[in-house]
């Protein structure tokens, strides 16, 4: 939905009454025929969604509940207007009708067109749509290689960033640290990150439970057997991180892949002591 940017599927677009009917593709035009008989023919209603009120609240109500959402928008995201712009439509067209309603629409996306905003993420869309279409590698069948488990080697905010984004796309996490006093501070700060986004409202307490059953901190390589991606975050000290390496090229599968998160290290350099066959890959992680 515009005001989330998020999707929603048939079933809850149905649910939500913004359609009347979810149809199979290949009964979609035997189905519409068929409504427009039985409107026709008075044996269904016919109602023209643009009118309904009958979800409504009262409107002292409705209006304490789009400044809560408006609220809540301003402090996730106090740098995005498209939001805001769409609660102040809803709110035009709940007290001034819902044709001045569509108006207010059509005016606000004329503006928002023009914005810097707009202009950023119709940018975003098509870089990453290019990312999926590189001559000599998407056209020839080359597919994305799984990774089902990921550890990460580093004690630093940015290893528990990179966790936390991790478990919240329901990748299972190990971390890995040099003490227990280490292990459980940053085990703490992963799980401190989610309880955020519970108290914000960006994540159910569901689904925060789920995230932390994907964390593990471990303090040796045991765990390591069955690693499909390694994230190496530690100070850019060149036989600190051949060491992490070398001890990382005896513990993992042979299709294990490495990655750094350095900006100033040869990853040559890095892993020189390796296998020739292992894979290293320099990876960044912007917010």
């Amino acid at each position: 939905m515009i005001l989330m940017s998020k999707r929603i599927s048939g079933d809850e677009a149905c649910n939500m009454c913004l359609v009347d009917a979810i149809s199979p593709s290949d009964q979609l035009l035997g189905s519409a025929c068929q409504w427009a008989l039985d409107i026709l023919e008075c044996r269904r209603p016919w109602s023209i969604s643009l009118f309904r009120t009958d979800r409504l609240a009262p409107l002292a109500e409705a209006r304490t509940l789009l400044n809560s959402v408006r609220a809540q928008i301003q402090k996730q995201n106090p740098n995005v207007i498209h939001p805001l712009v769409c609660i102040d439509v809803i709110e035009h067209g709940i007290l001034c009708g819902p044709r001045n309603g569509l108006w207010k629409e059509a005016e606000a996306l004329h503006e928002l067109r023009q914005s810097d905003s707009c202009r950023s993420l119709v940018h975003v869309f098509f870089a990453k749509q290019s990312t999926s279409k590189i001559p000599g590698i998407t056209d020839i069948g080359l597919l994305p290689r799984k990774i089902n488990k990921v550890a990460i080697l580093g004690g630093s905010l940015m290893s528990s960033g990179i966790a936390t984004v991790l478990v919240l796309a329901n990748y299972y996490v190990i971390m890995k640290y040099i003490d227990q006093n280490s292990l459980q501070n940053g085990i703490g700060r992963v799980k401190a990150n989610l309880e955020g986004r519970v108290k914000e409202g960006r994540m159910t307490q569901e689904h925060y439970k789920k995230a932390c059953t994907l964390l593990k901190g471990v303090l040796s390589y045991d765990n390591f057997k069955d690693v499909d991606l390694v994230i190496e975050d530690v100070p850019d000290i060149v036989s600190l991180k051949q060491q992490y390496f070398a001890d990382l090229d005896e513990c993992c599968p042979p299709h294990c892949i490495f990655a750094s998160t350095t900006c100033i290290v040869n990853l040559d350099l890095i892993g020189e002591g390796m296998k020739p066959c292992r894979e290293i890959v320099g990876i960044h992680f912007f917010r």
